[in-house]
């Protein structure tokens, strides 16, 4: 959302369906559908096609390309999720999995526990079902997926924490914008800032709606909370024990020490 409010021209309206301007996601079964030249994809169909569909994305909009995705970077069907060598660097976004737990529960509509299993499982993956958007995505499990991406030298990769986002946004935005090559336009970076406040977030979701929010959530809101820590409310200390006892290595590696 950073990305959209920054490229805005000032004298145009900011809308959250601006988002999808900036960014675009690698996992949209339309446009599998569209190479393929049909809709009836099996999972080996849709992973020869991943190389494909990245490249139509990256030739239909202007550069500089930005893809969404929550794979990890892993392979399937003997297909690599993320291609190297059409990956310049990648801006990887990790959060407190205690705090993730609950942010789970509530998109996919499941208790704390199914959420915390969700991301103990090195087998976790989302979407692909019939009638869904996305085709599906493999996260495996919290620690694994942050290795896979941050533990390689395949291409760089700039990590933001989520909780850096909220508590040094200015700090955080300007060395993501360092990575990427962008010119520091203040003025851009104030707009961007402004615009993404996360109570203004919530209030145009509440107006005019958000398409990334979840069918299943709970709460039924994309932008739900926007804080860090709020987990010490809604985890119990067996169910915090249990996410440390399976990532605490990983967490302690970013600075999430309880």
């Amino acid at each position: 959302m950073l990305f959209a409010a920054f490229q805005k021209h000032p004298d145009q309206p900011f809308e959250l369906k601006d988002a999808f301007k900036s960014t675009r996601s690698e996992v949209r079964r339309s446009e599998f559908e569209k190479i393929a030249g049909k809709s009836e994809l099996s999972e080996l169909e849709i992973d020869r096609l991943r190389e494909a569909v990245q490249i139509s994305i990256a030739q239909a909009i202007k550069p500089p390309v930005l893809l969404k995705t929550h794979n990890a970077r892993v392979m399937h069907n003997g297909f690599p999720m993320i291609r190297r060598e059409l990956t310049l660097g990648a801006i990887y976004i990790v959060r407190n999995p205690l705090d993730v737990a609950d942010s789970v529960a509530d998109h996919w509509g499941v208790s704390i526990d199914e959420a915390i299993a969700m991301m103990n499982n090195r087998r976790n993956a989302i979407g692909g079902g019939q009638g869904d958007d996305l085709v599906k995505q493999y996260l495996e499990s919290w620690s694994q997926h942050v290795l896979t991406w941050c533990h390689q030298r395949a291409f760089p990769v700039h990590v933001v924490r989520y909780e850096d986002l909220l508590s040094a946004t200015e700090f955080t935005f300007r060395n993501v914008l360092t990575f990427l090559g962008w010119q520091l336009d203040e003025q851009r970076i104030r707009q961007a800032i402004e615009l993404t406040q996360f109570d203004s977030l919530r209030s145009r979701e509440e107006t005019s709606g958000f398409a990334e929010r979840s069918k299943k959530s709970t709460s039924g809101t994309f932008f739900r909370r926007g804080q860090s820590g709020h987990w010490r409310e809604i985890l119990t200390s067996a169910q915090a024990n249990l996410v440390i006892e399976h990532h605490g290595l990983v967490m302690r590696r970013f600075g999430y020490v309880v």
